[in-house]
This record gives structure tokens, C-alpha cells and sequence, in this order.
């Protein structure tokens, strides 16, 4: 009797806990690495019309399965979403993470390196539960290399955060955008950017740039708005040096990027081969063209200038950068609504220095100045992914990618504002937001 009671002991512990369970009877083990999402619609970034209905299986950070007739397997964690348009994971190619918005010139000048990596993930963090799984910061202000290394704890898993590709530094000329030109000579402060001017010493600071970790490498090819001394419209580097720029990145198998606000500061950028144009506010006909013809993308960022203007007074900026941001806005909609028409390529960069909650603003104004919401929102996905050259990867809901993915009240087909309101983000399979 002793030996049977220990056999049978297990079996009458599950029937009492089968009897004691809410409704008597088992509950099937759930899978914590099994998710089966719910979705009222799904927007693949492909089409242009939404797909009702839809069950999204995921396992192991990966899309397993797609569509109408999905069968759930027992045990998955089954999140409702059939109130919600389930989108891709959304990328912001224009992000400065390391900029605090708050920030005044003297904090700015107090901010160590180590300040601004802490801040870099912070605000890193607040746009992923914004939406944004994947971010391209284009060069921050910073002594050394904060951003790399926000990137490489992220992805070693250290913290939870968007998938970061980083131009650590803007690399500028002497006076130009990426200097502190408001400052007296006798201070001797270090800028905290890269000053290079020449070929030679633009191939070396590009090689420095890649020895500590860059994805990118981002070239201030003209002035700017939220720089002292310098105008927008002016070309900063000669044709061989920005050649020179673009040469050494491409042998070194990384992209390149450049702000570039004037007309002729495009074309020269377009002419020397750079992958991709941060701005191109006062873009002519000959630079659509070019655009066109090389397949180059454009990063509009147009929200921000539109940020200037309306609190740039009251956060105290200089009125000479609200006077640019003016003098500007009204070509801006006029150029880049021609571009837009022209069917240049497009791609999403919002250029946070507001704060980074705000970037799916952008959305609306892209739309204002004559995209299509299927188009913005492509520009914010697929095509984004394909300007990182990760594609096969993230940028459509397709099973074998990542899950990246993001939902919304409402349809942004119908009205893009309600990407500035993300309910749930998932990022490579891990709920960071639920509704």
C-alpha cells in the first residue's frame, strides 16, 4: 500500500487541482515564446488597403505566420488586438538620441559623455513605446562615442531599445554647420563634433569615425538652421572633398548621408555619389532630376522646421535660427512638394531635437505636402528599411521577418495623425507595450 500510494500520489494532486481550477477543468500551459496576435487590420507596407481580420503567429522574435485562417496552436499567449490596424515596426531615419530638448547652451557645454549616453538610451527607450523599433541616428554632438555604445548594449541585450545604425559624429568644415561658430576664439572649448577640412583629413577623420564603430557617416555638405554664422544656401565643401568623403566610406562598406539645405550644396552631394540627402529643403528641378536618375533618398524632415518657428522663441533659441527657419519654411513646401510629385524616393527622418515623443509628427506634414498616408507610412517602414539596407528583415509584415510590429486605434489610411498615438509595440518579439 505504501509503494502504491507514492506511485498514484502525482495522479490524485492533478485530479484535485483539475477539480479545483476555475470551472473544473484543466488549464492548457501557455507558451511564453508562442504569440498569437489578434488584429482587427493589418497594413503590410506593401499594399494600399488594409487586411481584415488578420492572426499574426509569432515565435522566437520571428513572424511564423500570417492571415485569415492562421490556426493558433495550443498553449500560445493570444493578445487581442481586434480593435487596432497592426502595422510594421516603424523606423525614424533621423533621430539625434543624444540631444536632450531641454537643454540650454550652458547645460549643453556641462553634458559629459556619459551624461548623454544615460539620456541617449532614455530617449532611445521613449521612441520605441512610440513606435519606432528601429532608429538611424545621423551624428550627435559628443566628445566621444555615446551612441555606439547605446547601440552595442541594446543589442547585446543589456537593455531593452530600438535596433540602432549610428553616424556617431556630424563631420563639418571649419565655420561650418557642426562648429560652434558663436563662441569666442579664447574659450579654446573642444567642439564636440568632427571638424575636418580637405580630403585628406576627411578620409582620416571618416576612418577614425569607422574604427569606432560607425554604420554611417554623415557629412554637413551645407550651413544650417540651428547654427550660428553660416547660411543655409552655401555649399560648405568643394566637389573633390566631398568625392573624397563618399569614396572612403563606400571602400570602407558603409553608407553615407549628408545635410544638405541649398540647392547647389545637393547637386554637389548627388554628383560626388552620397546614398542619401538629410533635408534637401531648397531642392531645384536639376537635383530632382538627379535624385531620380542615381536612385538617391531623400530624409524631408519637415516637422522641425515648423518646431523652430513655433516654440523656438518661447525654448529661447537665437533669432537668427528662427529668422532661417522663416525665411525657409515657405520654399520648403514649395520645393518638396515638387519633389514629391516628381516621385523622388522618399524616407521618414524626423531630426528630434524636440522632444522624441513628437516624432511621428512628422507624418502629417508629410502628407500636408502631398503624400499619400500608404506612402508616408511606407516611407517609415519598407522604405526606410531598404535605406539601411535591411530589408529582408524588418519594413513589412511578411512571415520570416522580424517581429517588429505596432498598432494604432483608428485607420491611418484614413487618418495618418493616429501614428501619433502608438497603443502596442512589439519589438523582435517582445511585448515593451500593450493597450
Amino acid at each position: 500500500m505504501i509503494g502504491r500510494s507514492l506511485t498514484f500520489a502525482p495522479c490524485a494532486l492533478l485530479a484535485l487541482w483539475i477539480l479545483l481550477a476555475p470551472g473544473g477543468s484543466p488549464t492548457a500551459p501557455t507558451r511564453e515564446d508562442v504569440i498569437a496576435l489578434r488584429c482587427g487590420r493589418a497594413l503590410d507596407a506593401r499594399s494600399a488597403t488594409a487586411l481584415e481580420d488578420v492572426t499574426i503567429l509569432v515565435e522566437g522574435g520571428t513572424i511564423r505566420a500570417l492571415g485569415q485562417d492562421v490556426q493558433i496552436p495550443a498553449g500560445a499567449r493570444v493578445v487581442d488586438l481586434s480593435g487596432y490596424t497592426v502595422l510594421p515596426g516603424l523606423i525614424d531615419l533621423h533621430a539625434h538620441i543624444l540631444i536632450n530638448p531641454t537643454a540650454t547652451l550652458g547645460t549643453e557645454l556641462s553634458r559629459s559623455s556619459a551624461d548623454r549616453a544615460l539620456d541617449g538610451l532614455a530617449n532611445a527607450q521613449t521612441m520605441l513605446r512610440a513606435g519606432f523599433t528601429t532608429l538611424r541616428d545621423p551624428g550627435d554632438f559628443d566628445l566621444y562615442f555615446a551612441s555606439v555604445a547605446v547601440k552595442e548594449a541594446i543589442a547585446d541585450g543589456d537593455f531593452v531599445g530600438p535596433t540602432l545604425f549610428v553616424a556617431p559624429h556630424l563631420i563639418g568644415p571649419t565655420g561650418g554647420h557642426s562648429d560652434l561658430n558663436d563662441l569666442c576664439p579664447e574659450f579654446g572649448v573642444r567642439v564636440p563634433s568632427r571638424i575636418a577640412d580637405g580630403a585628406d583629413e576627411l578620409r582620416r577623420t571618416i576612418r577614425d569615425e569607422i574604427k569606432h564603430g560607425a554604420d554611417w557617416i554623415k557629412i554637413m555638405a551645407t550651413g544650417g538652421v540651428m547654427s550660428a554664422g553660416d547660411n543655409p544656401n552655401l555649399t560648405a565643401y568643394t566637389q573633390e572633398e566631398l568625392a573624397a568623403a563618399v569614396d572612403e566610406t563606400h571602400r570602407h562598406d558603409r553608407r553615407i548621408t549628408v545635410h544638405a539645405i541649398g540647392a547647389e550644396g545637393i547637386k554637389a552631394s548627388l554628383r560626388a555619389g552620397v546614398d542619401c540627402i538629410e533635408h534637401g529643403i531648397l531642392i531645384d528641378e536639376e537635383g530632382i532630376a538627379l535624385m531620380k536618375e542615381r536612385g538617391t533618398w531623400l530624409v524631408p524632415t519637415l516637422y522641425v522646421l515648423d518646431y523652430i518657428i513655433e516654440e523656438g522663441r518661447e525654448l529661447g533659441y537665437p533669432e537668427e535660427s528662427i529668422a532661417k527657419a522663416v525665411a525657409l519654411q515657405a520654399d520648403r513646401d514649395r520645393c518638396l512638394r515638387r519633389a514629391f510629385e516628381a516621385g523622388v524616393s522618399v524616407a521618414f527622418g524626423s531630426d528630434t531635437i524636440f522632444p522624441h515623443e513628437y516624432a511621428a509628427r512628422e507624418f502629417a506634414c508629410m502628407v500636408r505636402l502631398g503624400l499619400s498616408p500608404h506612402e508616408a507610412i511606407r516611407a517609415a517602414t519598407a522604405n526606410a528599411a531598404a535605406v539601411l539596407g535591411i530589408e529582408d528583415r524588418v519594413g513589412t509584415l511578411e512571415v520570416g521577418k522580424a517581429a517588429d510590429i505596432v498598432a494604432v486605434r483608428g485607420d491611418p489610411l484614413e487618418r495618418i495623425e493616429v501614428l501619433e498615438d502608438v497603443r502596442f509595440v512589439m519589438k523582435s518579439g517582445r511585448i515593451v507595450k500593450s493597450p
